[in-house]
């Protein structure tokens, strides 16, 4: 009777620490899920200018030559509590026939001062 408690003691056991490594690994597959931008308080314009410049990257990826931040046009706008953000972008362009085409971008994210990450997202042609 002992060796049958055991069998039935070792299947419990067995069981129970399946269940935990299964609820285990639902948790790890739904708080690793792809999150959305992390908001910060931008003190300035500088602080703004970061996310900016990730954004810019992820966007052009390996065709980015260049990225200049735009002093003059970029600003803050007070009544609507967000920064204005322009850069100027190099980027290279694959055409026909294996050539590369280079052109020049500008590129303007806005920021809200309170979230601290880009809401809008353009690319102009200039």
């Amino acid at each position: 009777m002992s060796t049958n408690n055991y069998k039935v003691s070792l299947y419990i056991s067995i069981v129970t620490l399946l269940l935990i490594v299964m609820a285990a690994m639902v948790v790890l597959v739904i708080h690793s899920g792809k999150k959305g931008p992390e908001a910060f308080f931008a003190r300035s314009i500088n602080d703004a200018s970061y996310d900016c410049e990730v954004k810019i990257g992820r966007h052009f990826k390996s065709e980015l030559i260049s990225k200049s931040f735009d002093g003059l046009s970029s600003r803050y706008d007070e009544q609507n509590r967000q920064y204005l953000i322009y850069y100027n972008v190099g980027i290279r362009e694959r055409v026909e026939d294996g050539y590369y085409v280079y052109s020049d971008r500008m590129v303007k994210c806005i920021v809200w001062e309170r979230f601290g990450y880009v809401s809008d997202f353009q690319v102009m042609d200039i």
